[in-house]
Protein backbone atom coordinates (compact mmCIF):
# COMPACT_ATOMS: atom_id res chain seq x y z
CA UNK A 1 0.00 0.00 0.00
CA UNK A 2 1.34 3.40 -0.93
CA UNK A 3 0.34 6.59 0.84
CA UNK A 4 0.25 9.50 -1.51
CA UNK A 5 -1.24 12.45 0.35
CA UNK A 6 -4.97 12.26 0.47
CA UNK A 7 -5.21 9.18 -1.66
CA UNK A 8 -4.83 5.65 -0.56
CA UNK A 9 -4.18 2.94 -3.02
CA UNK A 10 -4.55 -0.74 -2.20
CA UNK A 11 -3.42 -3.49 -4.43
CA UNK A 12 -4.37 -7.07 -3.71
CA UNK A 13 -4.42 -9.98 -6.09
CA UNK A 14 -4.70 -7.84 -9.17
CA UNK A 15 -7.44 -5.62 -7.80
CA UNK A 16 -6.68 -1.94 -7.67
CA UNK A 17 -8.89 0.23 -5.38
CA UNK A 18 -8.47 3.95 -4.90
CA UNK A 19 -10.20 5.66 -1.98
CA UNK A 20 -10.57 9.36 -1.52
CA UNK A 21 -11.25 10.77 1.91
CA UNK A 22 -13.40 13.87 2.48
CA UNK A 23 -14.24 14.34 -1.18
CA UNK A 24 -16.47 17.36 -1.95
CA UNK A 25 -18.76 15.06 -4.04
CA UNK A 26 -19.87 13.05 -0.98
CA UNK A 27 -20.60 16.22 0.96
CA UNK A 28 -22.77 17.42 -1.90
CA UNK A 29 -24.65 14.07 -1.92
CA UNK A 30 -25.36 14.30 1.79
CA UNK A 31 -26.94 17.74 1.26
CA UNK A 32 -29.06 16.46 -1.61
CA UNK A 33 -30.47 13.66 0.58
CA UNK A 34 -31.44 16.20 3.23
CA UNK A 35 -33.34 18.28 0.67
CA UNK A 36 -35.05 15.18 -0.75
CA UNK A 37 -36.03 13.99 2.74
CA UNK A 38 -37.57 17.35 3.58
CA UNK A 39 -39.50 17.35 0.32
CA UNK A 40 -40.64 13.77 0.90
CA UNK A 41 -41.91 14.68 4.37
CA UNK A 42 -43.91 17.53 2.89
CA UNK A 43 -45.41 15.18 0.29
CA UNK A 44 -46.24 12.61 2.95
CA UNK A 45 -47.88 15.28 5.09
CA UNK A 46 -49.81 16.39 2.04
CA UNK A 47 -51.07 12.88 1.38
CA UNK A 48 -52.05 12.50 5.04
CA UNK A 49 -53.94 15.78 4.90
CA UNK A 50 -55.62 14.74 1.67
CA UNK A 51 -56.60 11.42 3.20
CA UNK A 52 -58.12 13.22 6.18
CA UNK A 53 -60.08 15.57 3.92
CA UNK A 54 -61.31 12.74 1.70
CA UNK A 55 -62.20 10.66 4.75
CA UNK A 56 -64.32 13.49 6.16
CA UNK A 57 -66.00 14.00 2.79
CA UNK A 58 -66.73 10.28 2.41
CA UNK A 59 -68.01 10.02 5.96
CA UNK A 60 -70.43 12.92 5.41
CA UNK A 61 -71.71 11.22 2.26
CA UNK A 62 -72.34 7.99 4.18
CA UNK A 63 -74.04 9.85 7.03
CA UNK A 64 -76.40 11.75 4.74
CA UNK A 65 -77.16 8.67 2.67
CA UNK A 66 -78.12 6.85 5.84
CA UNK A 67 -80.49 9.68 6.74
CA UNK A 68 -82.05 9.61 3.27
CA UNK A 69 -82.42 5.80 3.20
CA UNK A 70 -84.06 5.58 6.60
CA UNK A 71 -86.39 8.53 6.04
CA UNK A 72 -87.49 7.25 2.61
CA UNK A 73 -88.23 3.75 3.94
CA UNK A 74 -90.15 5.12 6.90
CA UNK A 75 -92.21 7.42 4.67
CA UNK A 76 -92.95 4.77 2.02
CA UNK A 77 -94.24 2.39 4.66
CA UNK A 78 -97.03 4.87 5.49
CA UNK A 79 -98.34 5.40 1.95
CA UNK A 80 -101.75 3.85 1.40
CA UNK A 81 -103.27 5.87 -1.44
CA UNK A 82 -104.92 8.44 0.83
CA UNK A 83 -104.18 12.05 1.76
CA UNK A 84 -103.84 10.89 5.36
CA UNK A 85 -101.14 8.49 4.20
CA UNK A 86 -99.18 11.40 2.74
CA UNK A 87 -99.42 13.19 6.07
CA UNK A 88 -98.25 10.11 7.96
CA UNK A 89 -95.38 9.68 5.51
CA UNK A 90 -94.19 13.23 6.14
CA UNK A 91 -94.32 12.71 9.89
CA UNK A 92 -92.54 9.37 9.64
CA UNK A 93 -89.70 10.88 7.58
CA UNK A 94 -89.22 13.73 10.05
CA UNK A 95 -89.36 11.38 13.02
CA UNK A 96 -86.82 9.03 11.46
CA UNK A 97 -84.35 11.81 10.66
CA UNK A 98 -84.72 13.63 13.94
CA UNK A 99 -84.85 10.67 16.29
CA UNK A 100 -82.38 8.24 14.81
CA UNK A 101 -79.68 10.17 12.99
CA UNK A 102 -76.87 12.59 13.70
CA UNK A 103 -74.06 13.68 11.44
CA UNK A 104 -70.56 15.18 11.57
CA UNK A 105 -69.30 12.19 13.52
CA UNK A 106 -72.44 12.30 15.70
CA UNK A 107 -71.61 15.83 16.84
CA UNK A 108 -74.61 17.50 15.15
CA UNK A 109 -78.33 16.80 14.90
CA UNK A 110 -80.32 16.86 11.68
CA UNK A 111 -82.38 20.03 11.28
CA UNK A 112 -85.24 18.52 9.30
CA UNK A 113 -87.22 20.24 6.55
CA UNK A 114 -90.29 18.78 4.82
CA UNK A 115 -88.88 20.16 1.59
CA UNK A 116 -86.57 17.13 1.50
CA UNK A 117 -89.53 14.79 0.79
CA UNK A 118 -91.38 14.40 -2.50
CA UNK A 119 -93.75 11.83 -4.00
CA UNK A 120 -94.29 10.23 -7.40
CA UNK A 121 -96.29 7.50 -9.13
CA UNK A 122 -93.12 5.97 -10.58
CA UNK A 123 -89.66 5.53 -9.04
CA UNK A 124 -87.72 7.17 -11.87
CA UNK A 125 -88.27 9.60 -14.73
CA UNK A 126 -91.49 10.77 -13.12
CA UNK A 127 -92.89 14.01 -11.79
CA UNK A 128 -92.02 14.53 -8.12
CA UNK A 129 -94.62 16.36 -6.06
CA UNK A 130 -94.29 18.08 -2.72
CA UNK A 131 -96.67 17.10 0.06
CA UNK A 132 -99.35 19.73 -0.57
CA UNK A 133 -99.89 18.76 -4.18
CA UNK A 134 -99.36 15.07 -3.44
CA UNK A 135 -102.35 15.02 -1.06
CA UNK A 136 -104.66 15.77 -4.00
CA UNK A 137 -103.28 12.87 -6.07
CA UNK A 138 -102.50 10.42 -3.27
CA UNK A 139 -104.26 7.43 -4.78
CA UNK A 140 -101.49 6.90 -7.34
CA UNK A 141 -98.47 7.95 -5.28
CA UNK A 142 -96.48 5.13 -3.68
CA UNK A 143 -92.90 6.31 -4.31
CA UNK A 144 -90.99 8.61 -1.95
CA UNK A 145 -87.83 10.59 -2.67
CA UNK A 146 -85.73 12.02 0.16
CA UNK A 147 -82.92 14.37 -0.90
CA UNK A 148 -80.78 15.95 1.81
CA UNK A 149 -79.59 18.67 -0.57
CA UNK A 150 -82.94 20.33 0.15
CA UNK A 151 -82.05 20.60 3.84
CA UNK A 152 -80.09 23.58 5.17
CA UNK A 153 -76.77 24.02 3.35
CA UNK A 154 -74.56 23.29 6.35
CA UNK A 155 -75.71 19.65 6.51
CA UNK A 156 -73.76 18.75 3.40
CA UNK A 157 -70.86 21.22 3.69
CA UNK A 158 -67.44 19.84 4.61
CA UNK A 159 -64.71 22.46 5.17
CA UNK A 160 -61.38 21.16 3.90
CA UNK A 161 -57.90 21.59 5.34
CA UNK A 162 -55.50 20.65 2.54
CA UNK A 163 -57.66 20.61 -0.59
CA UNK A 164 -58.22 24.36 -0.21
CA UNK A 165 -54.44 24.88 -0.52
CA UNK A 166 -54.53 23.29 -3.94
CA UNK A 167 -57.52 25.36 -5.04
CA UNK A 168 -59.41 28.10 -3.23
CA UNK A 169 -62.56 26.92 -4.98
CA UNK A 170 -62.35 23.72 -2.92
CA UNK A 171 -62.34 25.40 0.47
CA UNK A 172 -65.52 23.43 1.13
CA UNK A 173 -67.13 20.41 -0.49
CA UNK A 174 -70.89 19.77 -0.54
CA UNK A 175 -72.26 16.25 -0.22
CA UNK A 176 -75.83 14.90 -0.40
CA UNK A 177 -77.79 11.76 0.24
CA UNK A 178 -80.69 10.80 -2.04
CA UNK A 179 -82.95 7.77 -1.71
CA UNK A 180 -86.11 6.57 -3.43
CA UNK A 181 -88.28 3.99 -1.67
CA UNK A 182 -91.60 2.49 -2.66
CA UNK A 183 -94.33 0.14 -1.53
CA UNK A 184 -93.89 -3.08 -3.51
CA UNK A 185 -96.59 -5.35 -2.07
CA UNK A 186 -100.04 -5.14 -0.54
CA UNK A 187 -101.46 -7.46 2.10
CA UNK A 188 -104.40 -8.63 0.02
CA UNK A 189 -105.11 -12.25 -0.94
CA UNK A 190 -105.35 -12.94 -4.72
CA UNK A 191 -108.91 -14.26 -4.25
CA UNK A 192 -111.79 -11.91 -5.05
CA UNK A 193 -115.53 -12.29 -4.57
CA UNK A 194 -118.52 -10.20 -5.58
CA UNK A 195 -119.75 -7.48 -3.31
CA UNK A 196 -123.26 -8.56 -2.32
CA UNK A 197 -124.26 -4.90 -2.54
CA UNK A 198 -122.61 -1.87 -4.12
CA UNK A 199 -123.47 0.21 -1.05
CA UNK A 200 -120.52 0.66 1.26
CA UNK A 201 -122.79 1.17 4.24
CA UNK A 202 -126.50 0.45 4.69
CA UNK A 203 -128.88 -0.03 7.60
CA UNK A 204 -130.58 -3.30 8.52
CA UNK A 205 -132.69 -2.03 11.35
CA UNK A 206 -130.06 -0.57 13.70
CA UNK A 207 -127.27 -2.76 12.31
CA UNK A 208 -124.56 -1.67 9.85
CA UNK A 209 -124.31 -3.80 6.69
CA UNK A 210 -121.19 -3.25 4.55
CA UNK A 211 -121.42 -4.13 0.87
CA UNK A 212 -124.09 -6.64 1.81
CA UNK A 213 -122.12 -8.37 4.59
CA UNK A 214 -123.00 -8.48 8.29
CA UNK A 215 -120.31 -8.48 10.96
CA UNK A 216 -120.17 -11.52 13.15
CA UNK A 217 -121.73 -13.77 10.48
CA UNK A 218 -119.75 -16.68 8.98
CA UNK A 219 -119.89 -17.11 5.19
CA UNK A 220 -118.73 -19.80 2.79
CA UNK A 221 -116.83 -17.54 0.39
CA UNK A 222 -117.04 -20.11 -2.40
CA UNK A 223 -120.85 -20.06 -2.39
CA UNK A 224 -121.94 -16.45 -2.74
CA UNK A 225 -123.25 -14.62 -5.80
CA UNK A 226 -125.52 -11.58 -6.05
CA UNK A 227 -126.31 -12.25 -9.72
CA UNK A 228 -126.85 -16.02 -9.95
CA UNK A 229 -128.67 -18.23 -7.46
CA UNK A 230 -127.19 -21.46 -8.82
CA UNK A 231 -123.43 -20.83 -8.85
CA UNK A 232 -120.94 -19.12 -6.57
CA UNK A 233 -118.93 -16.26 -8.03
CA UNK A 234 -115.23 -16.12 -7.14
CA UNK A 235 -112.19 -14.92 -9.03
CA UNK A 236 -108.43 -15.34 -9.26
CA UNK A 237 -106.70 -11.95 -9.17
CA UNK A 238 -103.52 -11.59 -11.19
CA UNK A 239 -101.14 -10.71 -8.33
CA UNK A 240 -98.47 -9.12 -10.53
CA UNK A 241 -100.63 -6.91 -12.79
CA UNK A 242 -101.19 -3.48 -11.15
CA UNK A 243 -104.54 -1.71 -11.55
CA UNK A 244 -104.99 -0.18 -14.95
CA UNK A 245 -102.92 -2.80 -16.75
CA UNK A 246 -104.11 -5.83 -18.70
CA UNK A 247 -102.48 -8.88 -17.12
CA UNK A 248 -102.15 -12.31 -18.66
CA UNK A 249 -103.93 -15.49 -17.64
CA UNK A 250 -102.27 -17.19 -14.68
CA UNK A 251 -104.84 -19.84 -13.78
CA UNK A 252 -102.59 -22.58 -15.16
CA UNK A 253 -99.50 -21.15 -13.44
CA UNK A 254 -100.08 -22.51 -9.96
CA UNK A 255 -96.36 -22.17 -9.28
CA UNK A 256 -96.88 -18.42 -9.52
CA UNK A 257 -100.17 -18.28 -7.62
CA UNK A 258 -99.40 -20.53 -4.64
CA UNK A 259 -96.68 -18.37 -3.02
CA UNK A 260 -99.05 -15.39 -3.02
CA UNK A 261 -101.80 -17.52 -1.46
CA UNK A 262 -99.32 -18.64 1.21
CA UNK A 263 -98.44 -15.11 2.24
CA UNK A 264 -101.75 -13.40 1.50
CA UNK A 265 -100.04 -10.70 -0.51
CA UNK A 266 -99.82 -9.39 -4.07
CA UNK A 267 -96.88 -7.78 -5.86
CA UNK A 268 -98.45 -4.35 -6.29
CA UNK A 269 -98.90 -1.39 -3.95
CA UNK A 270 -102.68 -1.06 -4.46
CA UNK A 271 -105.72 -2.77 -5.97
CA UNK A 272 -107.87 0.34 -6.36
CA UNK A 273 -107.57 3.37 -8.62
CA UNK A 274 -108.03 1.27 -11.76
CA UNK A 275 -109.49 -2.03 -12.87
CA UNK A 276 -107.61 -5.18 -11.93
CA UNK A 277 -107.14 -8.37 -13.93
CA UNK A 278 -109.27 -11.31 -12.77
CA UNK A 279 -110.18 -14.79 -13.99
CA UNK A 280 -113.47 -16.50 -13.22
CA UNK A 281 -113.47 -19.49 -10.85
CA UNK A 282 -110.64 -19.27 -8.34
CA UNK A 283 -108.65 -22.57 -8.47
CA UNK A 284 -109.68 -23.40 -4.91
CA UNK A 285 -109.16 -27.17 -5.11
CA UNK A 286 -105.56 -26.64 -6.17
CA UNK A 287 -104.56 -23.99 -3.64
CA UNK A 288 -106.66 -24.42 -0.49
CA UNK A 289 -103.80 -26.28 1.30
CA UNK A 290 -101.75 -23.08 1.01
CA UNK A 291 -104.51 -21.13 2.77
CA UNK A 292 -104.14 -23.49 5.73
CA UNK A 293 -100.63 -22.26 6.48
CA UNK A 294 -102.46 -19.86 8.81
CA UNK A 295 -103.12 -22.85 11.06
CA UNK A 296 -99.56 -24.19 10.94
CA UNK A 297 -100.40 -26.75 8.23
CA UNK A 298 -97.74 -26.49 5.54
CA UNK A 299 -97.82 -27.59 1.93
CA UNK A 300 -95.13 -26.51 -0.53
CA UNK A 301 -94.23 -23.80 -1.29
CA UNK A 302 -95.46 -22.40 2.05
CA UNK A 303 -92.90 -22.25 4.86
CA UNK A 304 -93.14 -20.97 8.43
CA UNK A 305 -90.57 -18.29 7.60
CA UNK A 306 -92.55 -16.78 4.75
CA UNK A 307 -96.05 -17.71 5.90
CA UNK A 308 -96.12 -18.00 9.70
CA UNK A 309 -99.18 -19.40 11.46
CA UNK A 310 -101.65 -17.26 13.33
CA UNK A 311 -100.92 -16.81 17.01
CA UNK A 312 -104.25 -18.57 17.60
CA UNK A 313 -104.59 -21.77 15.54
CA UNK A 314 -107.66 -23.13 17.29
CA UNK A 315 -110.43 -24.15 14.92
CA UNK A 316 -113.90 -23.04 15.96
CA UNK A 317 -115.79 -26.06 14.66
CA UNK A 318 -119.39 -26.85 15.55
CA UNK A 319 -118.93 -30.62 15.47
CA UNK A 320 -116.50 -30.91 18.37
CA UNK A 321 -117.42 -30.67 22.02
CA UNK A 322 -114.01 -29.18 22.77
CA UNK A 323 -114.35 -26.46 20.15
CA UNK A 324 -118.10 -25.88 20.48
CA UNK A 325 -119.43 -22.35 20.16
CA UNK A 326 -120.13 -22.02 23.86
CA UNK A 327 -121.47 -18.46 24.08
CA UNK A 328 -124.83 -19.14 22.34
CA UNK A 329 -127.77 -21.13 23.63
CA UNK A 330 -128.43 -23.02 20.39
CA UNK A 331 -125.66 -25.10 18.85
CA UNK A 332 -125.17 -24.05 15.21
CA UNK A 333 -126.23 -26.58 12.61
CA UNK A 334 -123.44 -25.71 10.20
CA UNK A 335 -120.05 -24.07 10.07
CA UNK A 336 -121.45 -21.05 8.24
CA UNK A 337 -124.85 -19.46 7.95
CA UNK A 338 -127.07 -21.79 5.92
CA UNK A 339 -127.29 -21.26 2.18
CA UNK A 340 -130.33 -19.44 0.85
CA UNK A 341 -131.48 -18.05 -2.48
CA UNK A 342 -133.67 -15.33 -3.88
CA UNK A 343 -134.86 -15.05 -7.46
CA UNK A 344 -131.47 -13.63 -8.45
CA UNK A 345 -128.95 -14.30 -5.70
CA UNK A 346 -127.07 -17.00 -3.82
CA UNK A 347 -126.58 -15.87 -0.23
CA UNK A 348 -127.26 -17.04 3.34
CA UNK A 349 -130.33 -17.07 5.56
CA UNK A 350 -128.67 -14.38 7.67
CA UNK A 351 -128.90 -12.01 4.71
CA UNK A 352 -132.48 -12.69 3.66
CA UNK A 353 -134.88 -9.79 4.17
CA UNK A 354 -137.19 -10.13 7.15
CA UNK A 355 -140.21 -10.45 4.88
CA UNK A 356 -138.73 -13.23 2.74
CA UNK A 357 -141.24 -15.77 4.04
CA UNK A 358 -138.44 -18.28 4.69
CA UNK A 359 -138.67 -20.15 7.97
CA UNK A 360 -135.41 -19.64 9.85
CA UNK A 361 -134.33 -21.39 13.03
CA UNK A 362 -131.56 -20.34 15.39
CA UNK A 363 -129.06 -23.05 14.38
CA UNK A 364 -129.31 -21.91 10.73
CA UNK A 365 -127.40 -18.74 11.54
CA UNK A 366 -124.23 -20.76 12.12
CA UNK A 367 -121.52 -19.56 14.54
CA UNK A 368 -121.79 -15.94 15.61
CA UNK A 369 -119.33 -13.37 16.89
CA UNK A 370 -116.18 -15.49 16.88
CA UNK A 371 -113.99 -12.55 15.81
CA UNK A 372 -116.22 -9.48 15.79
CA UNK A 373 -119.48 -8.07 17.09
CA UNK A 374 -122.28 -6.64 15.00
CA UNK A 375 -121.75 -2.91 14.36
CA UNK A 376 -124.22 -0.07 14.83
CA UNK A 377 -125.28 1.88 11.77
CA UNK A 378 -125.51 5.07 13.84
CA UNK A 379 -121.70 5.24 14.08
CA UNK A 380 -121.17 4.93 10.31
CA UNK A 381 -120.19 8.03 8.31
CA UNK A 382 -120.58 7.96 4.56
CA UNK A 383 -117.31 8.38 2.67
CA UNK A 384 -115.10 7.85 5.71
CA UNK A 385 -113.21 4.70 6.75
CA UNK A 386 -113.91 3.02 10.05
CA UNK A 387 -112.43 5.15 12.82
CA UNK A 388 -109.24 3.90 14.45
CA UNK A 389 -108.42 2.46 16.85
CA UNK A 390 -111.79 1.83 18.49
CA UNK A 391 -113.88 1.23 15.37
CA UNK A 392 -117.63 1.48 15.09
CA UNK A 393 -119.92 1.20 18.10
CA UNK A 394 -121.10 -2.39 18.55
CA UNK A 395 -124.01 -4.31 20.01
CA UNK A 396 -123.77 -6.18 23.31
CA UNK A 397 -124.23 -9.90 23.84
CA UNK A 398 -127.65 -9.56 25.48
CA UNK A 399 -130.95 -11.11 24.52
CA UNK A 400 -132.41 -7.64 23.99
CA UNK A 401 -129.76 -6.71 21.44
CA UNK A 402 -129.74 -10.09 19.69
CA UNK A 403 -133.51 -9.95 19.28
CA UNK A 404 -132.98 -6.79 17.18
CA UNK A 405 -130.29 -8.45 15.10
CA UNK A 406 -131.40 -12.01 14.50
CA UNK A 407 -135.15 -11.90 13.98
CA UNK A 408 -137.40 -13.45 15.08
CA UNK A 409 -135.20 -13.19 18.16
CA UNK A 410 -133.04 -16.19 17.35
CA UNK A 411 -130.50 -17.25 18.45
CA UNK A 412 -129.79 -16.03 22.00
CA UNK A 413 -126.52 -15.44 23.84
CA UNK A 414 -125.81 -17.17 27.16
CA UNK A 415 -124.78 -13.92 28.79
CA UNK A 416 -121.18 -15.11 29.25
CA UNK A 417 -119.70 -13.77 26.03
CA UNK A 418 -115.86 -13.77 26.28
CA UNK A 419 -113.92 -10.57 26.59
CA UNK A 420 -111.99 -10.09 24.42
CA UNK A 421 -113.79 -11.83 21.56
CA UNK A 422 -113.13 -15.60 21.31
CA UNK A 423 -110.66 -15.17 18.47
CA UNK A 424 -108.48 -13.09 20.80
CA UNK A 425 -109.11 -14.98 24.01
CA UNK A 426 -105.93 -15.99 25.83
CA UNK A 427 -107.14 -19.54 26.36
CA UNK A 428 -107.19 -20.02 22.60
CA UNK A 429 -103.64 -18.95 21.80
CA UNK A 430 -102.28 -22.34 20.80
CA UNK A 431 -99.33 -22.37 18.39
CA UNK A 432 -97.79 -25.45 16.74
CA UNK A 433 -94.70 -26.67 18.55
CA UNK A 434 -91.61 -24.78 17.51
CA UNK A 435 -93.44 -22.15 15.44
CA UNK A 436 -93.98 -18.51 16.31
CA UNK A 437 -97.44 -17.22 15.53
CA UNK A 438 -98.34 -13.82 14.09
CA UNK A 439 -101.54 -12.07 15.16
CA UNK A 440 -104.35 -11.84 12.60
CA UNK A 441 -102.77 -14.14 10.04
CA UNK A 442 -106.15 -15.91 9.80
CA UNK A 443 -107.71 -12.73 8.51
CA UNK A 444 -107.97 -12.83 4.71
CA UNK A 445 -108.12 -9.42 3.05
CA UNK A 446 -110.44 -10.14 0.13
CA UNK A 447 -111.22 -7.72 -2.75
CA UNK A 448 -114.95 -7.11 -3.21
CA UNK A 449 -115.74 -6.62 -6.89
CA UNK A 450 -118.48 -4.70 -8.61
CA UNK A 451 -120.48 -7.49 -10.22
CA UNK A 452 -121.32 -8.78 -12.69
CA UNK A 453 -117.77 -8.72 -14.02
CA UNK A 454 -117.26 -8.10 -17.72
CA UNK A 455 -117.26 -11.30 -19.76
CA UNK A 456 -114.01 -12.96 -20.75
CA UNK A 457 -111.18 -14.55 -18.86
CA UNK A 458 -109.02 -12.76 -18.02
CA UNK A 459 -111.26 -9.74 -17.56
CA UNK A 460 -111.08 -6.33 -15.96
CA UNK A 461 -112.94 -5.69 -12.70
CA UNK A 462 -113.42 -2.80 -10.29
CA UNK A 463 -112.58 -3.26 -6.61
CA UNK A 464 -115.15 -1.53 -4.41
CA UNK A 465 -113.47 -2.31 -1.09
CA UNK A 466 -111.30 -4.83 0.74
CA UNK A 467 -113.20 -7.06 3.18
CA UNK A 468 -111.66 -8.73 6.22
CA UNK A 469 -112.72 -12.35 6.71
CA UNK A 470 -111.56 -14.40 9.70
CA UNK A 471 -110.99 -18.09 8.85
CA UNK A 472 -112.89 -19.98 11.55
CA UNK A 473 -111.48 -23.34 10.45
CA UNK A 474 -109.11 -24.80 7.88
CA UNK A 475 -110.25 -24.73 4.26
CA UNK A 476 -111.23 -28.05 2.69
CA UNK A 477 -113.25 -29.53 -0.14
CA UNK A 478 -115.41 -26.74 -1.55
CA UNK A 479 -115.54 -24.71 1.63
CA UNK A 480 -113.70 -21.59 2.67
CA UNK A 481 -115.58 -20.55 5.78
CA UNK A 482 -114.76 -17.18 7.33
CA UNK A 483 -116.48 -14.59 9.49
CA UNK A 484 -116.92 -11.08 8.13
CA UNK A 485 -115.18 -8.61 10.46
CA UNK A 486 -115.56 -5.39 8.47
CA UNK A 487 -113.85 -3.45 5.69
CA UNK A 488 -110.10 -2.98 5.84
CA UNK A 489 -108.68 0.48 6.39
CA UNK A 490 -106.16 1.38 3.66
CA UNK A 491 -103.37 1.80 6.21
CA UNK A 492 -103.92 -1.79 7.42
CA UNK A 493 -102.94 -3.22 4.03
CA UNK A 494 -99.37 -1.93 3.91
CA UNK A 495 -96.89 -4.40 2.54
CA UNK A 496 -93.13 -4.40 2.02
CA UNK A 497 -91.12 -1.33 1.11
CA UNK A 498 -87.86 -1.35 -0.84
CA UNK A 499 -85.17 1.12 -1.82
CA UNK A 500 -84.90 1.78 -5.54
CA UNK A 501 -81.88 4.12 -5.48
Amino acid sequence: MLNKGKHIEKRSRGVHVRLTRGAPQLRRQRGAFAVMTAALILVMLGFCGLAIDLGRVYNRKVELQGVADAAALAAAAELDGTAEGIDRAMNAAADSAGRNYRYNYAASSIEWSNAAVRFSSVPSNGTWLEAGEARTQAQALFNVEVDTSRLAEHHGRVDTALIRVLSAANASVHMRGRAVAARTTINVTPLAICAMSNLRGAARGEELVEHGFRRGISYNLMKLNPNNKNKGANFLVNPVAPPGTAGKSLKSRLDVIRPFVCTGTMAMPRVTGGNITVEDDFPFQSVFPQLNSRFGSYTSPCTPAGAPPDSNVKEFTVSSTENAITWVTDKPAGQSAAKATTDTSLLTVADLPSDSGTTITAPMYGPLWIASRAARYSSYEEGKPEPAPGGYATFNATSTHWAKLYTPGLPKPKGTYPSPVPAKSGSHTISPTGLTGVADRRILNIPLLRCPVSPGSPAQAEVLAIARFYMTRQASGDDLVAEFTGLARPDALRGQVELHQ
